[in-house]
């Protein structure tokens, strides 16, 4: 009697060497999307090489409902490459039993598993530009004209395109300076320019309890992306190493106003210096 083709759900340990030998990628060349994201949640897809139905691409009447959710017929792929290699004329079945194969291979030593894991986390980073700036323009009291905001919206939108190059840490750490330059804002250690705020690089180290020369070297970095840099305070003691957070081109103090609109709207900093969601301050 010839056995009605039935989709049947993969076998636990089936489902464990998938994981393990794709590394938690997509197995499509070149995709560097997680099977599996940072909470546990499995976000990719389980594919069939040959289809587990009648109706499904490359089925092959010749197989058995085991045969089918086996091993060797499975792969996880992100939802737009399987949704691509379901064109059954560009991807046969040797075609993708080779991907399967050649991905595998990539995990299938330690020393090549640990540089295929090298990720540029950046990569994954998804800013959201800003439409109107109406809610930042609200809880600042700004009430800027419609002309203004869009000057300021293209601005901060041309910046958020840079930023999103810039490493995770580094970003927090222009925040933590950002805000404990707002907190100092009415002291000597701060100073406003229309390039930028200076904050000294001794009251950041005694409040952070960081080495001076550790914060200068962040900043060094922040300098490469055109964030930040070292300047000067002029003391009664003559001129102290400072910190400068640079203004946008059109001069807005922006991290120090983001700081203020966070305070007045009960925001989390992290929301712009790790998420970079600046679509919140639209209203």
């Amino acid at each position: 009697m010839t056995e009605k083709p039935k989709r049947l759900t993969p076998v636990g340990e089936t489902l464990r060497e998938l994981f393990l030998k794709s590394g938690n990628l997509c197995t499509f060349p070149g995709c560097g999307r997680l099977m599996m994201n940072a909470e546990g949640v499995f976000i990719g897809q389980l594919c069939h090489i040959e289809g587990a139905e009648k109706k499904g691409e490359r089925f092959n009447p010749a197989m058995s409902n085991e045969d089918r959710r086996a091993f060797s017929n499975l792969m996880l792929m992100c939802y737009e490459h399987h949704q691509i290699t379901n064109d059954v004329t560009a991807y046969p079945v040797e075609k993708l039993r080779q991907m399967k194969a050649d991905h595998e291979n990539r995990f299938s030593r330690p020393d090549r598993a640990i540089l295929e894991k090298l990720t540029d986390w950046t990569e994954m980073d998804e800013p959201t530009q800003v439409r109107n700036l109406k809610r930042m323009d609200q809880v600042l009291r700004w009430n800027l004209g419609t002309a203004e905001l869009t000057e300021l919206v293209n601005d901060l939108n041309e910046y958020v395109v840079g930023l999103r190059k810039v490493p995770i840490e580094l970003r927090k750490f222009l925040g933590i300076v950002a805000r404990r330059a707002a907190k100092m804002d009415d002291s000597r250690v701060v100073q406003s320019t229309t390039s930028g705020t200076l904050i000294l690089i001794s009251d950041l180290s005694a409040a952070f309890s960081l080495g001076e020369a550790i914060v200068a070297e962040r900043v060094n970095q922040l300098d490469a992306y055109g964030l930040a840099g070292i300047d000067e305070i002029d003391t009664d003691i003559g001129p102290r190493p400072a910190v400068r957070i640079y203004n946008l081109e059109s001069g807005w103090p922006l991290w120090l106003d983001i700081i203020s609109f966070c305070d007045a709207a009960s925001e989390q900093l992290d929301a712009f210096t790790e998420d970079m969601d600046f679509a919140r301050l639209d209203g």
